[in-house]
């Protein structure tokens, strides 16, 4: 008969090999979170500054010209942009950047804020800041559309 008690449990040694598979993966999995968040954004972005261009092309129907307007930023509300835009009836909201809203600047490093501007009304210039290299043929930073 042996008297020996059974051994139950891991040892030190098994536990810390899971525990360093298990934060092993859980980084894994938050980098791909993470990444996944702002090529989301920059998606976003993109479906939105469309958006501005399709109302936009509605208020140049209806006026034969585009806002003027100088460089600002499009806060939604009461921007040379958004007003011109929610007056005409061109469109039922204006957009913001999903990261920074309207708290930034124009062009500004780090800014995320969508921007206008149209001197003269026949031509304008739309302006996003993209967190990634994720969308196709654009590398991360500022762009420019006109139409």
């Amino acid at each position: 008969m042996n008297n020996k008690p059974a051994k139950y449990g891991f040892t030190i040694v098994e536990l810390l090999v899971v525990i360093a598979i298990a934060a092993f993966i859980l980084s894994a999995v938050f980098v791909f979170l993470r990444d996944a968040k702002t090529r989301g954004r920059d998606a976003r972005r993109e479906e939105e500054i469309k958006q501005l261009q399709n109302a936009l092309n509605v208020y140049n129907v209806n006026r034969r010209q585009f806002p003027v307007c100088a460089l600002n930023v499009i806060n939604s509300s009461d921007d040379c942009l958004s007003q011109a835009l929610l007056a005409d009836e061109a469109t039922a909201a204006v957009p913001q950047d999903p990261l920074g809203g309207y708290a930034g600047t124009c062009l500004g490093a780090g800014s995320h804020v969508y921007c206008y501007e149209s001197a003269d009304g026949s031509d304008y210039t739309l302006y996003y800041n993209l967190e990634t290299d994720s969308v196709s043929g654009k590398s991360a930073g500022w762009q420019s559309v006109r139409p």
